[in-house]
């Protein structure tokens, strides 16, 4: 894949092409766990083989104290502190933004560029960000991966909700996790169903980590979408 590297609001974000994008493929922002950054997944994104994708791998915006340089997170996970969900959150509707509408988009000869719809996905509080983000973006979002995350306010993640009730909404998590145990996941399902939504929860049996198996759970999740059409 052809990798390139955009700065949005001073962050990086490390963007990953096939030679051809397909028409009707979507962008799928990948959101890294704590304390590392968005290169940390692309051997996922290569691992998933998804035709003709884009990939995001956004670094998260905050720099907790005793982390070394270089690792990021998306909220400070001992206070829990709201504002910075919120601060993480509209910075990747603004990456979201800038990749549903991108001018450098190589379409397939012929083809023209359209408005590309967003998958978001993510790992531990990627994860958690991917709920929160995705589920209150007010643009066109395809689908929602959620990979050993949780939810830790449903009422503020779903009070405003601005998806469609059908989007579809994945959950992953390891039945053996002692980091993020699989209450989250399990939490969290109640949570969107409550709400009126349909997730699909897959556990496995793992701990705090992405395996072969669970991996390929979201590539026959995500594989629909990247479809050409």
């Amino acid at each position: 894949m052809i990798q390139s590297d955009v700065l949005i609001q001073g962050h990086h974000n490390l963007i990953m092409d096939p030679p051809v994008i397909e028409t009707g493929s979507p962008v799928i922002v990948t959101l890294h766990g704590l304390g590392t950054h968005g290169e940390d997944l692309a051997p996922l994104c290569e691992e998933l083989q998804l035709p003709g994708c884009r990939f995001v791998l956004p670094d998260a915006p905050l720099h907790l104290p005793g982390y070394p340089q270089g690792a990021y997170a998306w909220y400070d996970f001992q206070t829990y502190n709201r504002n910075e969900f919120v601060q993480s959150r509209d910075y990747l509707f603004k990456v979201m933004d800038r990749f549903a509408n991108d001018p450098n988009l190589r379409p397939a000869p012929g083809k023209e560029k359209t408005h590309k719809p967003i998958i978001i996905m993510g790992f531990s509080q990627g994860g958690v960000m991917s709920l929160e983000a995705g589920i209150n973006y007010k643009g066109k979002v395809a689908a929602i991966i959620s990979m050993s995350g949780y939810m830790p306010d449903p009422w503020e993640t779903l009070t405003k909700a601005q998806v469609p009730l059908d989007t579809p909404i994945l959950l992953v998590h390891g039945t053996g996790d002692e980091v993020v145990p699989v209450e989250g996941s399990r939490k969290a399902v109640k949570a969107l169903k409550d709400a009126g939504y349909n997730p699909i929860l897959r556990e496995f049996p793992m701990g705090h980590q992405i395996t072969e198996e669970s991996l390929g759970a979201v590539r026959d999740f995500l594989l629909p979408f990247t479809k050409a059409k």
